[in-house]
């Protein structure tokens, strides 16, 4: 019954899209026959052509030859072999198609949009007809809430902030760019799912060895790069103390700091897989994008938590293993970007991998300091290195020990506060 019922939905929504699209493409096409007539153009067969009849003609058959190709691509899939869960998949492929019209407007339209209502309501309901047919402790469940749900912010790095022009280039100073405090559940939801697929059991083998590592590294640059904002909401960035404020308040918080501690052990779990499996790390090869942002999140959040982790009595993170693993991460990057001749990073669009380099290699303290001041070798400079003067190397380290010695006064405070309370008994 549910085989039956999830392909009535998936055609239902494939013609009820179908008509809106056309429509939308009939009103453009009538903005060209107007302004074809306006200029008494004689070009009759391509008036012809923009008629309701003639164009549907075309448009119809190819449509519905399309997705259903796309339906039996996507269910020779997950129907017809040796998969966990059939019942939900089934119902997942009518989501598919959903999920394909939201990705493209996702590329001009914020996630809370009222124009992706429609389609955010669509997708509630086929995330409920999954989950009727997997149990609740299976992670697999995790998988469909990414796709359905959590993609729209993890997936595009779309923050769930107050002005949502700045919703791409976010200044972390900014505290009108902070978050909607009725969307900071989706950082939850985000560590909540990333959580569950690091331990949870998963039936389907294919999911379990390769889906559950992709979508975790799908939303750990997400995590990393607005978990942050919760230590910024309602700071004052005129206050001096802003910085050290804003840390104190992250590092007194037990429930952040030990979700972030975790994040970064999912984050190691996942490239202990992808170095292990060979079949993983070609799946990883074969998402560049994926993999870049996995390496985005792994780098950066090493940064972060390194300057946490700051011995009290040396604020040099030379030995400190945190920073160390920054490191690490920092070099598999850029040996895999390139110095591999075959690297996949390469078939990125220019436009991507600027981008992926600015968030990955814009780490001009911790970069200066490994290199200069704890003398680590590095085979591969960073970008424009050779033109960056020295003084802003000194710059650099000099902001790199202020940060550590903010933290290191954080802690000596929390330490006298402790005191007092035991004092005080």
């Amino acid at each position: 019954m549910a085989y039956i019922e999830s392909f009535f939905y998936y055609w239902l929504f494939v013609l009820i899209g179908g008509i809106v699209i056309y429509a939308f493409l009939f009103v453009i096409g009538g903005m060209i026959r107007g302004v074809l007539h306006l200029r008494h153009s004689t070009n009759e067969k391509l008036l012809s052509f923009l008629s309701i009849k003639k164009s549907l003609k075309i448009f119809a058959p190819l449509y519905i030859f399309s997705f259903g190709f796309f339906y039996i691509d996507k269910a020779s899939d997950y129907l017809w072999e040796d998969r966990a869960y059939k019942e939900a998949k089934a119902y997942a492929i009518a989501g598919e198609y959903v999920f394909l019209l939201k990705a493209g407007l996702l590329q001009f339209v914020y996630p809370n949009n009222s124009l992706l209502q429609p389609l955010n309501m669509v997708e509630s309901f086929v995330l409920t007809k999954t989950d009727e047919h997997i149990p609740a402790t299976d992670a697999e469940r995790q998988i469909w809430k990414y796709k359905f749900h959590l993609i729209d912010y993890a997936g595009t790095m779309f923050a769930p902030i107050t002005d949502e022009s700045k919703a791409r280039e976010l200044d972390f100073t900014n505290p009108a760019a902070s978050m909607k405090p009725e969307l900071l559940n989706t950082l939850d939801e985000i560590y909540s799912a990333m959580d569950i697929l690091s331990k949870a059991p998963m039936k389907d083998k294919e999911f379990d060895r390769i889906d559950r590592y992709l979508v975790i590294a799908s939303m750990a640059p997400y995590y990393k790069e607005y978990i942050l904002y919760r230590a910024e909401l309602n700071s004052d960035t005129n206050d001096r103390r802003y910085y050290e404020k804003k840390w104190e308040k992250f590092y007194g918080d037990d429930v952040l700091k030990n979700n972030f501690m975790h994040y970064l052990a999912i984050l190691d779990q996942t490239h202990d897989a992808m170095t292990k499996d060979k079949e993983l790390a070609q799946v990883f090869e074969e998402h560049p994008r994926i993999k870049a942002s996995y390496y985005w999140g792994a780098v950066r959040g090493y940064v972060a938590w390194s300057n946490l982790q700051t011995d009290e009595d040396d604020v040099y993170p030379c030995k400190n293993p945190n920073f160390l693993k920054f490191v690490d991460y920092y070099k598999e990057y850029t040996d895999w970007a390139y110095r591999t001749s075959n690297s996949s990073f390469q078939s990125l669009s220019r436009r991507e991998k600027k981008n992926y380099d600015f968030k990955i290699e814009n780490q001009e303290h911790p970069y200066y300091v490994a290199k200069y001041i704890c003398k680590i070798p590095f085979e591969y400079m960073a970008v424009g290195e050779a033109c960056i003067e020295e003084r802003y190397r000194v710059e650099s380290f000099s902001s790199s020990m202020e940060m550590s010695a903010n933290i290191k006064h954080i802690r000596e405070l929390q330490q006298k506060q402790t005191q007092g309370v035991n004092n005080g008994r």
